[in-house]
């Protein structure tokens, strides 16, 4: 017979079941074989898991996906997504508009656009549209305008006033101010083609300024105030889409990805006004460019037009498509009628008559037209000659052999009034010109809108389609990196120009130039994320890629990238996170969580497994990922059964330590925002309460709020109750007819059901925390190898000594197996009654005698159960056996 102590500690986590007979491991005798809803740290010690506060209900009860907006530790926000849906929770309430009584003169612009008043510039037209819009059609310079006083009653001033506004094709500018045109209230603010929500607090009247200078016709579908209630903004993504929605933020926008959908930004325009709208770069990316026998036409060169295919090539998923035109020769146009105006510029080359372009001038107009010319580049203009009269006439300059741009306009302090049609024509050279589609007529034809100018009407070959649509996919990956912004899918990555988010434009040369790869081996349909650490990591289905340039240091560039196999696992459907330079990803087969981290031997990322000493644990699947920093790296694993696995994470005490949390009810989701002492982890929770499915917002309480002190969070979806003192305690609706603890007083106060919203406890409060229980249970792994014990041989765990901190007198119970658990002591060591609301600070007692048997598979249980607080140090056990 020989007996041992064994020493405990508890940031081992979770072992395999398959693993227990490999007593050969040092590590075995500080694992579990159950370790449930108790939170380790990675010093060793555990404590009862924290509660959560009960937050809010998700939008309509419906399964969402919240996405963490940080634009700095200080400054965030969750973005609820749900069924094309878009809710914004700041500092854990919604944002909410209150019930105003002020409404806008039409609108909804449904048959006109009475009562909004035409404050157009020269030459721009505001006007309705078919199909109820406002429409805007500038000159390029002067703006269409439409103002409209609203009149805000007295109850509603100084009152916050929601404007729902929708922009159903281009940009509009927004103006609010006390004055007609002014900007007391919202500076001018681009407004992109999407849905808005902006908050103003208006003093008094106030006026709305609607504009686009925009030379094809801005249309806006409506300008209202928002009734009262959560400010909701209407998103492309239903149900189904929510698992794939990758993002990434730059400052106040966040780009968002999803296949099958054309990107977005969700952008912040002040802390209660938010905007989702389409991303649409405006000069590319591009297919390759035809080579095939269709050539393309325009039918003019700015403004909203058609584009006629030779053959049939059109289908109707080329809408939201980019077409790219180069012109057989140059024309340039530009109705000017303000000061500094003028044409695109032409590129004259070559010799003698075949440097001779053409000048159209025609309209109305009374003012002084200047033709300019800027040697080797455009940039640099000087005056060539100048008109004052309408004409059709040739130019030719003489300067053979030389490079020179030349433009027609009106220069500062040259115009007076009309409008001077201008025209610049040129048969050499080429203009690429971009339009979008707006709709499908035909296969041969479609309509429009220019983006860049187009140089000529006549049919060209050389062209190019739009490398996104619905016709040919959208990314389904985001992130920024290297100061671009990088989308992937398919079988492609695009990074944008340098610092430029929304621009693709290949004619940048240099270094700065975008980016544009195709990754073609392997199954690369689908592009799961895209993890900017060190090196760029794009994770496909097959392989996990590593964007390279010829050197660590070096950034990426055109002409530097390459990518490479870091790693043949693949990947899974779910958003991976980043820990420093590492990322944390699941394998393709939706239960193994990988680590990437570069190799200092061979500057190489390479995956190793976090699951290899539990690989069971995600045996349901996983669906969602977020990384907790503080008080320790933990990465919260939502699995497909509603329950959580937690990985406590630190590499360099060599903790990788795996523990799950259950609730009543189903986890579906989980972000995490910084916070001051600790990171703020929030759970989405599916309960069935009171026989109707509900889905919650649940805030994690912090460490300081597990200790036993007045303040304890140890239920879920708890209620913080404050008031007059008394035993009635109200405001629980959300957990109807379910049995609740109650914290009060600093003791546990026992169960209750809810009836009617609220409960009566056994004593008055002026403040109670009440919510559901939960147990926490631990099961150790064998011990034979600590004991000296060989395997199969009978033991007996004889006894245990338990080393606590902020613990209830009745906080914990022990035994081997959970059908023999003992409570502690009720006698103290001088022989007095334990007062049984007492909670220990530090407890530190002789061995307490277990009720176990011999048994060739002895282990230590332990359980707590909430509103008890109770942390375990460390524990002793004492194992007998026959040595051998």
């Amino acid at each position: 017979m020989e007996t041992r102590p064994i020493l405990l500690a508890f940031n081992r986590g979770l072992t395999s079941a398959l693993a227990l007979a490999r007593v050969d491991l040092k590590r075995m005798a500080l694992s579990a074989e159950t370790f449930i809803n108790w939170m380790p740290r990675v010093l060793g010690a555990m404590r009862l898991r924290p509660g959560t506060r009960y937050l809010q209900s998700t939008k309509d009860d419906a399964a969402s996906a919240d996405i963490p907006f940080i634009f700095s530790t200080d400054d965030t926000a969750i973005v609820e997504l749900t069924d094309s849906a878009i809710r914004v929770v700041i500092n854990d309430v919604v944002v909410t508009r209150p019930s105003v009584s002020t409404a806008i003169t039409n609108d909804t612009f449904d048959s006109d656009v009475t009562g909004w008043t035409d404050s157009d510039e020269a030459g721009a037209t505001s006007a309705w549209a078919t199909g109820g819009y406002l429409s805007l059609l500038g000159t390029g310079t002067n703006a269409a305008i439409r103002d409209q006083q609203v009149t805000v009653a007295g109850p509603d001033q100084s009152v916050e006033h929601g404007l729902a506004i929708e922009v159903t094709r281009g940009n509009a500018v927004l103006r609010l101010g006390s004055s007609q045109g002014g900007e007391q209230y919202l500076a001018a603010t681009t407004l992109r083609q999407g849905r808005h929500s902006i908050a103003i607090t208006p003093t008094g009247n106030f006026w709305i300024r609607i504009s686009a200078a925009d030379t094809t016709a801005v249309l806006v579908n409506g300008i209202e105030i928002e009734a009262a209630g959560a400010m909701t903004l209407v998103s492309p993504w239903a149900a189904a889409d929510l698992q794939n929605v990758r993002f990434d933020q730059s400052g106040d926008v966040l780009f968002c990805a999803c296949k099958e959908h054309r990107q977005r930004r969700i952008e912040r325009q002040s802390t209660r006004s938010w905007s989702v709208v389409e991303y649409i770069p405006e000069d590319g990316p591009f297919r390759p460019q035809n080579t095939g026998s269709i050539t393309m036409a325009v039918a003019a060169l700015t403004g909203s037009t058609t584009l006629t295919a030779s053959k049939g090539y059109f289908t109707s998923a080329n809408v939201g498509s980019l077409f790219r035109l180069a012109s057989l020769g140059q024309t340039v146009t530009e109705a000017a009628a303000a000061d500094n105006t003028f044409t695109d510029p032409i590129r004259v080359t070559g010799i003698d008559s075949g440097r001779v372009f053409s000048i159209v001038i025609t309209g109305t107009w009374v003012a002084t037209v200047t033709l300019q010319r800027s040697v080797g580049e455009p940039g640099d203009w000087t005056d060539v000659t100048t008109y004052t009269t309408n004409q059709s006439t040739t130019y030719d300059d003489t300067l053979d052999n030389q490079i020179i741009y030349y433009r027609l306009g009106i220069k500062t302090g040259g115009f007076t009034s009309g409008t001077a049609n201008l025209q610049l024509s040129y048969a050499a050279g080429s203009i690429e010109g971009v339009g979008i589609v707006t709709a499908y007529t035909s296969s041969t034809q479609v309509s429009i809108d220019v983006l860049t100018d187009f140089g000529s009407t006549s049919a060209t070959s050389d062209w190019w389609e739009g490398l996104w649509s619905d016709r040919r996919g959208w990314p389904s990956a985001v992130a920024l990196y290297d100061g671009r912004l990088w989308w992937a899918g398919r079988d492609a990555i695009r990074g944008s120009v340098s610092d430029a988010f929304d621009s693709f434009d290949d004619s940048v040369e240099g270094d700065s130039g975008p980016i544009s790869r195709s990754i073609g081996s392997g199954p690369v349909d689908t592009i799961n994320w895209i993890l900017p650490l060190s090196l760029l990591i794009v994770g496909t289905e097959g392989a996990e890629l590593v964007a390279k340039s010829s050197s660590l240091d070096e950034p990426l560039t055109p002409t530097a990238f390459s990518l490479k196999a870091a790693s043949t696992q693949g990947s899974h459907d779910v958003r991976a996170v980043k820990v420093d330079a590492s990322g944390i990803y699941i394998q393709r087969n939706g239960s193994r969580v990988y680590e990437l981290t570069l190799d200092g031997g061979t500057y190489n990322y390479v995956s190793n497994d976090l699951t290899a000493i539990v690989p069971e644990i995600g045996n349901a699947g996983f669906r969602r990922m977020a990384v907790q920093r503080q008080p320790d790296t933990r990465v919260h694993c939502v699995r497909a059964d509603g329950t959580v696995a937690i990985l406590i994470f630190d590499r360099l005490e060599k903790v990788t330590c795996w523990v799950e949390y259950e609730t009543d009810g189903l986890v579906e989701d989980v972000v995490v925002l910084p916070g001051t002492t600790e990171d703020q982890v929030y759970y989405t929770v599916q309960r069935t309460i009171n026989g109707s499915t509900k889905r919650y917002r649940e805030k994690w309480a912090l460490d300081n709020e597990t200790t036993g002190a007045a303040a304890t969070v140890l239920t879920d979806s708890t209620l913080v109750w404050t008031g007059a003192s008394s035993t009635t305690v109200t405001g629980l609706s959300h957990l109807e007819g379910e049995t609740v603890k109650v914290w009060a007083n600093s003791k546990d106060l026992g169960s209750y059901t809810v009836t009617g919203g609220q409960i009566t406890i056994s004593e008055a409060a002026t403040t109670a925390y009440v919510g559901l229980g939960y147990t926490a249970d631990f099961k150790s792994t064998r011990f034979p190898e600590a004991s000296a014990i060989p395997l199969g041989q009978k033991q007996n765990v004889h006894a245990v000594s338990l080393l606590l901190s902020d613990t209830h007198a009745q906080g914990i119970k022990f035994g081997q197996d959970f059908n023999h658990l003992d409570s502690m002591p009720q006698i103290d060591d001088e022989g007095d009654q334990v007062d049984q609301d007492s909670i220990w600070g530090t407890y530190v007692a002789d061995s307490h005698p277990l009720d176990g048997t011999w048994s060739n598979d002895a282990r230590l249980c332990l359980r707590a159960q909430s509103p008890r607080p109770c942390t375990v140090l460390a524990a002793i056990v004492s194992v007998t056996g026959h040595a051998k």
